[in-house]
């Protein structure tokens, strides 16, 4: 859903922005990938196994000349330890394009296509395998937590450690922030111009059918992208209103828009008619329980007083029957 550039830059205007339109979706390029976070292989050192890093959604922006990296991480459950992972997604893709400078320097030292005084170096560039000038781009992630418990994993890097509050040496601590966006911990998502602030005030109501109810007389959810229809009923856990989208679907235009407001009040009144059938039926089924349980009762009767006739004793009688003493005493006092 969010590997749409518009409702990505929707994102981060209305979590990181306050509304402000400072991303525009014309500006980015999808760039998601999978790559793996290992050392460089340094000589005389076996090459270390890397491990893969999959970013949810990845955008490269470009801000007039200069390019930047924006992510996000969808969460769906609380991390505790997020700092550490988001900044390891961070830190990852650094290296990745450090390591992807240095191989760009090592091609062009090869073939010469630079001018010759540019690929003049110092044994440090050359140590280091690019240039003192050379600059990587800069990395934003969010962290969107999409769970319906209140977040009380850290926040930030620092959260997660354990100071020694007497020790001076925590000022040379450096911290990392999270950017994290809690959707339960929003209201309204007036911030939001796209699928988005439909998407996010239904999640807020997914336990609650009154307020779900509520906020479907609101005429928006009458014209849903086919996307946003299906995003809601995943993340509302509404597998019928997903199943059953293409009754809904309507024509605007060239645009297709489909109508949750009608889908959930007939959804809804389903459910009710099941229900009182449901009802009626278990009303029967427990009416023909307790006649059997009545017939049953008056057959172990008979049993007890044909078996006290007998000269059973009252264990016996239990055991042949089974059932308690206690009938067996009442057929006694009952047969004086």
């Amino acid at each position: 859903y969010l590997q749409d550039k518009r409702r990505f830059a929707d994102l981060f205007n209305g979590s990181c922005f306050q509304g402000r339109q400072v991303i525009r979706a014309e500006d980015l390029e999808e760039a998601s990938e999978n790559y793996v976070a290992v050392e460089e292989k340094q000589p005389g050192k076996p090459l270390q196994k890397g491990t893969e890093i999959i970013r949810d959604v990845k955008m490269r922006y470009r801000s007039g000349m200069i390019l930047q990296v924006l992510a996000v991480e969808n969460q769906s459950y609380i991390d505790y330890g997020m700092p550490v992972r988001c900044m390891g997604y961070d830190a990852a893709e650094y290296s990745r394009q450090l390591k992807e400078r240095k191989q760009e320097r090592r091609l062009l030292g090869r073939h010469k296509e630079e001018p010759e005084e540019e690929l003049k170096t110092t044994i440090d560039e050359k140590l280091s395998g690019i240039l003192r000038s050379d600059r990587l781009h800069p990395v934003y992630t969010i962290c969107l937590y999409s769970g319906e418990e209140p977040w009380d994993g850290p926040r930030k890097l620092s959260d997660m450690m354990e100071f020694d509050p007497e020790e001076s040496v925590r000022s040379l601590f450096k911290d990392y922030p999270l950017t994290l966006f809690c959707i339960n911990e929003q209201e309204g998502f007036e911030e939001f111009h796209s699928g988005l602030k439909q998407l996010f005030c239904a999640m807020n109501c997914r336990k609650d059918k009154e307020r779900m109810a509520e906020l479907m007389k609101n005429e928006a959810y009458s014209h849903l992208s086919k996307e946003t229809w299906e995003a809601i009923a995943v993340m509302t856990d509404n597998a019928a209103m997903l199943q059953k989208k293409d009754k809904y679907k309507t024509e605007n235009g060239k645009e297709e828009e489909y109508n949750m407001c009608q889908a959930l009040e007939e959804l809804m009144e389903e459910r009710e008619i099941m229900g009182e059938r449901r009802g009626r039926r278990e009303g029967r089924n427990e009416g023909r329980r307790e006649g059997r349980n009545e017939g049953n009762l008056e057959k172990t009767k008979i049993v007890v007083r044909n078996l006290l006739r007998m000269g059973f004793s009252v264990d016996d009688i239990c055991k042949a029957a089974e059932c308690a003493p206690a009938l067996v005493k009442e057929m006694q006092d009952l047969s004086g």
